[in-house]
Formats: C-alpha cells, structure tokens, sequence
C-alpha cells in the first residue's frame, strides 16, 4: 500500500499542466544580489545565465485568409473576396494580404471556367484556411448583369476518425497508462 501511495504522488507530479520555476535574475533578486556582479556573469556569460531569463512568451494571434467567394467577370478578370482567420499559433505578414475584396487580372488559377479544377488548384498550392467546398463560385453575366451561381459536382464526404491533436496529449495518456499499469501490479503484487 506505501508504493501505491508513492506511485500516486508520483502520477499527480506528472500529470500537472505546468511546472513554474524562478529564472536567475529573479532568483539573484530575491537573494539580495548586487546588479553590478550579475550583469558580469551575462557579459562574462557564466553560469549560462543568459538562457535562463526566458519568462514566458506571449501568445501571438495570427491571421490567415478565408477564401469566400470567387466572382468570374470574365476570361481575363476575377474578384475574389476574402476575410479574416484568426488562430492563436503560427507566422504571418500583415503586409502581404489585408481582408476584403481584390481583382485579379489574368490570373491562371481564377480565370478557369472549371470550378473543381480551381478548387483543386486552390487546395494544392495556396493556403487558405477554410475548406474550399464551403467558397461560393459566381459567374457575372454582363448582360442581365446579375450573379449566377457556378454549382460544382457534389461530392459525399465520408466521415474521418481524427486522432489524438498533439504529441503532448499522446504523451501525457502514455504516462498515465503506464501508471495506472503500475499500480494494478503492485497491488496485485502485494495482495
């Protein structure tokens, strides 16, 4: 019985979502350090203190294009409209594209007739974040100069078993598994 009490502080240590731990500079503080001999060790780069001070970063919320819709005025010219996806990880350049709505002149992709085949294209080379199925397809007619819906062949979707998000959550489910295991041998062990 004292292992399994053992074996169950040892899986509550493990299974906590973080572990705080107090950097060198804090530490120095709090010891009453005098600045002047801890601003040598980061010149003098002992003690690896310069890699110790790393805090905690800050989330960045990055933005990515939603394709959602295309509008085809003719062979040679498109609009395509676009917004905002935010995610909390990942890079991007606010520079390079800005939500709303841009025409594109001769654009091999946005000028084909073929809606699956620019979906096609869409997915392979370009990366918008939403599924291309649910982008809206129009056909400008110049005459009645109205918007017609450009409808692609529908196809089923079957369902997919998605697996487990992270490595963290593999991980954390293994050590967990093996803990449980543990204890069932150790208390059939010591019956």
């Amino acid at each position: 019985m004292k292992n399994l009490s053992y074996l169950v502080h040892f899986a509550l240590v493990f299974s906590s979502c973080q572990i705080f731990s107090q950097t060198k500079l804090i530490s120095y503080k709090s010891h009453s350090g005098d600045m002047k001999y801890f601003e040598k060790s980061i010149v003098e780069n002992s003690f690896n203190t310069n890699y110790s001070n790393l805090g905690m970063a800050p989330q960045r919320y990055v933005t990515n294009s939603k394709l959602d819709s295309v509008i085809i005025i003719d062979d040679k010219k498109s609009v395509i409209i676009t917004s905002n996806y935010c995610k909390i990880r990942g890079n991007s350049n606010p520079e390079k594209w800005k939500p709303g709505r841009d025409t594109v002149y001769n654009h091999p992709v946005f000028s084909q007739e073929n809606v699956e085949a620019v979906k096609k294209e869409l997915k392979r080379d370009y990366n918008f974040q939403n599924d291309l199925d649910s982008t809206v397809f129009l056909k400008y007619d110049k005459k009645t100069k109205e918007y017609k819906l450009i409808t692609s062949k529908k196809v089923i979707k079957t369902a997919e078993l998605k697996s487990f998000k992270s490595e963290e959550e593999i991980m954390y489910l293994l050590v967990l598994s093996i803990a449980v295991f543990v204890s069932v041998f150790i208390y059939r062990k010591n019956r």
